[in-house]
C-alpha cells in the first residue's frame, strides 16, 4: 500500500473511533493503536483535550505525540499539561519542548507569549527555533530585543545547517509585526541584514526577494518597512498551524 493510501486509511479509522475506544487506545502498548487514538482525540475539541490530558506514564516518543495533539484541541486541561512538558529537562526532552511550544502557540495565540519569550533563552537551539516560530506567528512584542540580539549573533558566524522555516526570516516577520513610530528593531535589522547578506542561505535571499525586495543590498538607501501580514498569514496557513477537521 502506498504511503498516502495508508495515511488516508489510518485517518478514516481514527475518525471512526468512539470515545471509549480512544480511551483504550491511549492506554494501549501497541503503538499503532495508540497513534490512532491520539489522532482521533485531536479531532474532538474539548473532549479530546480531556482525554489527552489524562494520559500518564508516557515514554518520550508518545509524550511528543500527545503534546502535538494537544495543539489541535481546546479545553481547560491541556494548557497545564503542556507547561509541565515545557519544564522537562535532560537528555531526550528537546523534541517534547518543541512540540509543546508549538501546541501552546496554536492553542493560546498571543497569550502564549510569555512562555515563547522564555524559551528564546533555552540552551537547545531547536527549542529556540520553535520559540521564534511561535512568536512570529502569534506572539506579542515583548521579546523583540531578545529576538534581534539572537539574530545578530546568528549572523555573526558562518552557519552550516539550513533550517526551514528559517530563524532569520521568522525573526524578521516577528520584528515587522511589532514596529513602533521609528520602526523599532525591524528598522535596526535593515543595515544588519544588508551587511550580512552574504551569510544568508539562498532560500533566505529568495524569501526576502519575495517579501521585502527593497531590502536587498542594491535596493534604495532607506527602504520602507515591509508589510508583515502576508508573512504571518503564510505561517498560520502552513501545516504547522492548521488543525484537523472534525470527524
Amino acid at each position: 500500500m502506498r504511503g498516502g493510501d495508508r495515511a488516508a486509511e489510518c485517518g478514516e479509522r481514527a475518525h471512526a473511533l468512539t470515545v471509549a475506544e480512544i480511551e483504550v487506545g491511549l492506554r494501549s502498548r501497541n503503538y499503532d493503536a495508540f497513534d490512532g487514538a491520539v489522532r482521533a482525540a485531536g479531532t474532538l475539541g474539548a473532549a479530546g483535550d480531556a482525554l489527552l490530558a489524562a494520559v500518564e506514564g508516557l515514554d518520550r516518543y508518545r509524550a511528543v505525540s500527545v503534546a502535538a495533539a494537544l495543539g489541535d484541541v481546546e479545553g481547560p486541561h491541556g494548557g497545564a499539561v503542556l507547561r509541565r512538558m515545557l519544564a522537562a529537562r535532560g537528555t531526550g526532552t528537546a523534541d517534547l519542548r518543541c512540540a509543546a511550544l508549538l501546541a501552546v502557540a496554536k492553542r493560546e495565540g498571543a497569550h502564549a507569549s510569555a512562555v515563547l519569550a522564555e524559551a528564546l533563552d533555552d540552551a537547545v537551539s531547536a527549542v529556540r527555533d520553535y520559540a521564534i516560530l511561535g512568536l512570529a506567528a502569534v506572539g506579542d512584542g515583548r521579546a523583540c530585543d531578545t529576538a534581534f540580539a539572537r539574530m545578530k549573533a546568528m549572523l555573526a558566524r558562518r552557519r552550516t545547517r539550513e533550517h526551514r522555516p528559517s530563524a532569520v526570516t521568522l525573526t524578521v516577520t516577528y520584528l515587522l509585526r511589532h514596529t513602533d513610530g521609528d520602526g523599532g528593531r525591524a528598522a535596526a535589522a535593515m543595515p544588519l541584514l544588508r551587511q550580512r547578506w552574504w551569510r544568508l542561505f539562498d532560500s533566505e535571499r529568495a524569501w526576502f526577494a519575495e517579501h521585502w525586495p527593497t531590502l536587498t543590498p542594491d535596493g534604495p538607501d532607506a527602504p520602507e518597512l515591509a508589510d508583515p501580514a502576508p508573512m504571518q498569514r503564510r505561517l498560520l496557513e502552513s501545516g504547522l498551524f492548521t488543525r484537523p477537521g472534525p470527524p
